[in-house]
């Protein structure tokens, strides 16, 4: 019976409301890629669209994938990316070409590759096991 009454705050206590579990709530860090791919489709309606003005780099169904593929230089991708052309098609890629950075997705395979200019030379990320084009020249 004293165990019961013990009990009884800490149950309680945990059953105080909803509220209390989102404050504590961490998601997984930005480097940690879901094993199932997003839905992808919502990319199409991007074509024709600039990066700056769709959110394809900030707020689209590659941003987190990207930017834990790029790491620290997510940050300077994303600046150089919002000089960058409208994204279009070209076959079965999207592309968006910038003075200093590019993105080449490839939807159906749930895949992309990045490069960012720096210091003269192009460095390139992409998805891990993909075989993703860099875009024409």
């Amino acid at each position: 019976m004293r165990f019961a009454i013990c009990l009884l705050p800490l149950c309680l206590a945990a059953c105080g409301g909803s509220d209390n579990v989102a404050d504590n709530v961490v998601g997984p860090p930005i480097s940690v890629t879901s094993e199932t791919p997003g839905d992808w489709s919502a990319l199409a309606g991007m074509i024709g669209r600039r990066p700056s003005e769709s959110g394809l780099i900030e707020n689209s169904p590659i941003s987190v994938d990207l930017a834990a593929r790029l790491g620290p230089d997510s940050a300077a991708y994303r600046d150089a990316m919002m000089r960058a052309g409208p994204l279009v098609r070209d076959g079965a890629l999207m592309v968006s070409r910038g003075p200093d950075a590019w993105l080449v997705i490839q939807p159906a395979e749930h895949a992309f590759r990045a490069g960012l200019l720096r210091n003269g030379r192009w460095q390139d990320w992409q998805t891990p096991g993909a075989s993703v084009p860099r875009p024409a020249a």
